[in-house]
């Protein structure tokens, strides 16, 4: 009887725990669906839909898949709603370490293709706020600036603060900077590009190309926020500014 009772409760505890995990990729799915629809061009909050005939079974197919895990989710709040409550209140350290890709980032010259990733946390933080709190038809294109989340946790934050005030005044003091690329390198949320700026500076040659192309990265920063240090590089190398690019453990002796 004791072993029945036993094998029962076992049964019992695999669903639950079968059941939570579907719930959780459920909901990771959304940003899934979410940005494969952005990458073909459908963007339903600014009511954007690519009408191009090009794969046009698998666009209308992505975003059917999106809207009705949206209405699933929506209409079982003792279900999703209850499992972010509890997973927010847990706070695991797994979750805040994990990533999924959010958003398709606009494209530019400097940026051609820059996806954003979320933390899961926050990643439940934003459905809850979305899909819950002001009843969204649809994902938001960004989660930040929604007040939900830590702007903080991105843009690599947690940089001691010593070693980014000296970077940052190592990059002032070797560049003719004007105020708003100052403001822009102070601002604490930047300090991924400042520190991006102060390796390439420490781990490259100090060449006339090499000065020009973090004169126009800093530029290109300040212009469009998006594009990261390896994206301008790429651009740079295209149209041959750091041709002559050595790393500075490759320079010949002087």
């Amino acid at each position: 009887m004791r072993k029945i009772l036993f094998m029962i409760a076992l049964s019992l505890i695999s669903a639950v725990a079968l059941a939570q995990d579907t719930i959780g990729r459920d909901l990771r799915k959304l940003a899934h669906l979410k940005l494969w629809c952005e990458l073909y061009g459908i963007y339903p909050n600014q009511k954007i839909f690519s009408n191009h005939e090009k794969n046009k079974a698998i666009r209308d197919s992505l975003f059917y898949q999106y809207v009705s895990l949206i209405a699933k989710v929506k209409k079982s709040p003792e279900v999703y709603l209850t499992y972010i409550n509890r997973v927010l209140k847990e706070n695991t350290d797994s979750l805040r370490k994990q990533t999924t890709t959010y958003n398709n980032s606009i494209v530019t010259m400097l940026n051609r293709y820059n996806p954003h990733s979320i933390k899961i946390i926050d990643l439940y933080r934003v459905i809850k706020y979305s899909l819950f709190e002001r009843d969204d038809d649809y994902l938001p294109e960004d989660f930040r600036g929604l007040g939900v989340i830590d702007p903080k946790n991105y843009h690599g934050y947690y940089e001691p603060e010593p070693k980014r005030k000296a970077a940052i005044k190592y990059i002032i003091k070797r560049f003719s900077l004007n105020a708003k690329e100052k403001k822009f390198l102070r601002d604490e949320l930047n300090v991924g590009y400042v520190m991006d700026i102060k390796t390439f500076l420490d781990t490259c040659a100090q060449t006339t190309e090499n000065e020009m192309f973090i004169r126009k990265s800093i530029a290109g920063f300040v212009k469009d926020k998006g594009a990261p240090l390896i994206g301008l590089y790429y651009d740079h190398l295209l149209f041959r500014d750091t041709e002559n690019y050595i790393p500075r453990d490759k320079e010949p002796p002087k």
